[in-house]
């Protein structure tokens, strides 16, 4: 009888152990899931903030689109006539990537600003 006690005595004491070990590991879970959990949120609040930008980028580019589609296109004689060269010339500097024009088939146009910007270019490098 007092074999069949002490046998119970040391089930007692491992049940007790293993039942702290599985409250630890379930404390553990706990801590690990709340963390996923803020993990997912902070996701959450990324996701929503780059819908956002995503958006507003959105509404730019409209805008942007919009302001380009009220500009006159510049062909390929009005570029040579603003610019004063000949078809050879021109011919040269979109070889050497100085002219980069949009092409519509084989029509090459140009926007204003981009040929602004094309002057501002030459011209600063004639300067120096």
């Amino acid at each position: 009888m007092e074999k069949y006690f002490q046998q119970l005595i040391e089930q007692t004491v491992r049940t007790n152990d293993l039942l702290e070990k599985q409250a630890q590991v379930i404390e553990n879970q706990k801590i690990v899931l709340k963390r996923q959990q803020e993990t997912l949120q902070l996701i959450a609040l990324r996701m929503e903030r780059m819908e956002e930008i995503q958006q507003l980028m959105a509404d730019i580019l409209d805008r942007d689109l919009l302001s380009l589609l009220e500009q006159p296109l510049l062909l390929k004689p009005q570029v040579m006539a603003k610019l004063g060269i000949a078809d050879s010339t021109y011919r040269a500097y979109v070889d050497e990537g100085k002219l980069q024009p949009m092409w519509l088939g084989k029509i090459d146009y140009y926007f204003p600003r981009d040929l602004n910007k094309t002057l501002l270019a030459s011209k600063g490098k004639r300067r120096s």
